[in-house]
C-alpha cells in the first residue's frame, strides 16, 4: 500500500531567527571605554583623600598645619610675633612643639609645619608657594641638615601636589633635574590627589598588614648624607641662601636655617658665614659631635633626651635672636 504523509502534519524544522542586536561602531565602543574610566578615575581622586585621612594620622596632622600655617599673619591680635617651624623629620623628633610654645607663649606665637622626608626644594617651592597664597609669619625657621639644604631630592608628587605651584613647574623640574617622564607625572600629580596619594596609600596598607612594618621601614630608612663632598656642600649653601634670602626680602618676612645636631662634621659653621652674607641667620644650635650618641634614636634623630636639651636652646635663641 501506498503510504503519504500530509503537508498539514510535516515538521518545521528551521531555526527561528533571533532578534538582531545593532552592531557598536569602533568609535562608540572607545566613547563608553573613556566614559568607564574617567568614572574610575574620578572615583579615584573623590575617594583618596577620604581614604587618606582614615589611614594616616601623620597625613591629618599635616593637612592640620598646612591650613593653619595658610592664615598665619605678622602679629596675633594681641600684638605678639608669629613664628612658623618649617621642617621633616628633624624638626618633628628634635623641637617639642608644646614646650616650645609654652616657652615662648608671653613672646611669640609658635606653629609648625612639618613634611616628613622633605629637602631643601621641597621647602623653596613649599614657602614660595604658602607666600604667594598670603601667608605671613613674622619669621620662618626652616630645618634642615646641611646635606638636606644641598639635595635635590623632593617628596615626589606628594610634593608636586601640595608644594609646587604650576608657574614654578618649569624651574622645579630644572632644578631637580628630572627626566621628561618624571616630569610629566609631577605635572599631572599637581592637579591629582590620586597620583598625590597613592604612595601614601600603598605605605599605609603595608603598615596595617605586615606585623612592625613601621619599626622594619625605620631601620632600613637612608638617614645617610645625600651629599657627603665638602666644596658640593658649600657650593649648594652659596647658591640657596641668596635664593631664601631673597625670598624673604621679597615677602617682608625673616627665614632662619636651623641646622639641627648631627655626629659628624656638616660644615655647618662655614655655612653660617655664608648665611650671614646673604642675609639669611643660619643657627648652630649645637656644634658637629658635640651631642652624644645617647641622646640619638637612631644616630640621626633626637631622643626624648635630647629632644628636651635641643628645644631648651631653641627657646633661648628665639628669645634672643640677635637681629
Amino acid at each position: 500500500m501506498h503510504l503519504s504523509t500530509s503537508n498539514s502534519e510535516a515538521v518545521d524544522l528551521t531555526q527561528p531567527e533571533l532578534e538582531s542586536v545593532p552592531d557598536l561602531s569602533p568609535r562608540t565602543g572607545i566613547l563608553v571605554l573613556l566614559a568607564g574610566l574617567a568614572l574610575i578615575m574620578i572615583g579615584f581622586e573623590v575617594i583618596s583623600p577620604v581614604v587618606l585621612q582614615r589611614l594616616s594620622r601623620t597625613e591629618r596632622r599635616v593637612e592640620t598645619e598646612l591650613r593653619a600655617a595658610k592664615q598665619l599673619q605678622p602679629l596675633t591680635p594681641d600684638g605678639r610675633p608669629t613664628v612658623l617651624l618649617t621642617g621633616n623629620s628633624l624638626l618633628l623628633e628634635g623641637v617639642n612643639l608644646d614646650s616650645l610654645h609654652d616657652s615662648l607663649a608671653s613672646q611669640y606665637e609658635v606653629s609648625r609645619l612639618g613634611i616628613e622626608q622633605t629637602h631643601y626644594l621641597d621647602w623653596y617651592f613649599g614657602l614660595r608657594r604658602l607666600l604667594e597664597e598670603g601667608s605671613r609669619p613674622s619669621v620662618i625657621v626652616l630645618t634642615l641638615a646641611t646635606d638636606q639644604l644641598a639635595s635635590r631630592f623632593t617628596l615626589g608628587e606628594q610634593f608636586a601636589h601640595r608644594q609646587m605651584s604650576l608657574h614654578d613647574f618649569p624651574l622645579a623640574i630644572r632644578e631637580s633635574n628630572l627626566d621628561r617622564t618624571t616630569a610629566s607625572t609631577y605635572f599631572f600629580a599637581h592637579w591629582s590627589n590620586w597620583l598625590a596619594d597613592k604612595g601614601v596609600i600603598r605605605q599605609r596598607v603595608m603598615i596595617l598588614l605586615v606585623p612592625n612594618f613601621r619599626l622594619l621601614a625605620m631601620r632600613i630608612a637612608d638617614h645617610g648624607a645625600h651629599v657627603r663632598d665638602p666644596k658640593l656642600l658649600l657650593s649648594a649653601a652659596e647658591q640657596r641662601l641668596p635664593e631664601l634670602g631673597e625670598l624673604a626680602r621679597t615677602y617682608g618676612v625673616k627665614i632662619v636655617l636651623l641646622i639641627p645636631p648631627t655626629l659628624r662634621e656638616d660644615r655647618s659653621r662655614e655655612i653660617q658665614a655664608i648665611g650671614a652674607l646673604a642675609g639669611v641667620p643660619v643657627w648652630v644650635l649645637s656644634p658637629p659631635g658635640e651631642l652624644p650618641r645617647t641622646l640619638y634614636m637612631d644616630g640621626f634623630h633626637l631622643n626624648a633626651q635630647g629632644n628636651e636639651i635641643y628645644t631648651g636652646r631653641l627657646a633661648d635663641q628665639l628669645r634672643h635672636p640677635g637681629w
